[in-house]
C-alpha cells in the first residue's frame, strides 16, 4: 500500500488532512449504551446495547456496571434475555448483582466471557432494580471493562439514567367524615359552654 503522501490525488497537505478525516467519520462509532426506564411502581428496567466489536473482559477479569446516587434500592436482578444467539445468548445472562451502600449503589458484575465480537448491534435485556416508595428521577451509572477486542481502544461510558432517586413524599391522609363530625361537635360544645358561662356572670351582676 502507498503511503498518504505518495497516493496522486493526495499530494497536498490541505488533501491529506482531508481524506484522514473522511476516513474516520466513515469508521462505526463503536461504544456501548446504558438505558433505561421505570417500568413499574418500585421498579426500574435496564437495557445494556452492546455495538459492532464491542466486547468485555479482554484486558480485566470482571467488568462492571455501577449505578449510583439511588434511593431505597432493595433489590436487584440479572439481565433475562438478549438477542445474542446462542450459547452466547445464555452465557452473557450471567450478570450478578448486588445492593450496595444501604440501597444507594447497585453493581452488576459479570467474571469471564465476552461477546463474541459481533459485527452487528446486540443487546441485553432485563436488568432491573426495585426501590418500593421511590420517586423516578435521574442517577448516575459507569461501567468498567469494556473495549475493542484483541486490547483495543476502551469503550467505558458514564452518564445519567431513570432510577430511583428519592424517596416519594409522603401525602397527609385525608379526613373522614367521622373525624370533622368530631371536631365540629367538639367546637359546638365549647361554643356553648362559653355562651352559658356568660350567660351565668351577666345574671350575677
Amino acid at each position: 500500500m502507498l503511503p498518504i503522501r505518495e497516493v496522486p490525488f493526495l499530494n497536498s497537505r490541505s488533501a491529506q488532512i482531508s481524506f484522514i478525516l473522511l476516513i474516520a467519520l466513515a469508521s462505526p462509532c463503536l461504544a456501548v449504551h446504558w438505558t433505561g426506564s421505570q417500568t413499574t411502581p418500585g421498579t426500574w428496567t435496564y437495557t445494556l446495547q452492546i455495538d459492532p466489536e464491542d466486547n468485555f473482559n479482554i484486558s480485566q477479569a470482571t467488568t462492571t456496571i455501577t449505578m449510583t446516587g439511588l434511593s431505597g434500592a432493595t433489590a436487584a436482578g440479572p439481565p433475562t434475555s438478549s438477542d445474542f444467539p446462542n450459547p452466547i445468548g445464555t452465557a452473557i445472562l450471567a450478570w450478578t448483582p448486588q445492593v450496595l451502600n444501604g440501597g444507594t449503589t447497585v453493581v452488576w458484575s459479570m467474571t469471564g466471557g465476552g461477546t463474541g465480537n459481533f459485527s452487528t448491534v446486540q443487546h441485553v435485556f432485563g436488568f432491573t432494580i426495585t426501590a418500593p416508595g421511590a420517586a423516578n428521577g435521574s442517577v448516575s451509572f459507569a461501567t468498567n471493562g469494556f473495549q475493542v477486542d484483541d486490547n483495543g481502544p476502551r469503550l467505558d461510558i458514564s452518564g445519567t439514567v431513570a432510577g430511583p432517586a428519592s424517596a416519594s413524599p409522603a401525602s397527609a391522609p385525608a379526613a373522614s367524615s367521622i373525624t370533622l363530625f368530631a371536631m365540629f361537635a367538639g367546637l359546638t360544645l365549647i361554643g356553648a359552654y362559653q355562651l352559658r358561662a356568660r350567660l351565668r356572670d351577666r345574671a350575677g351582676d
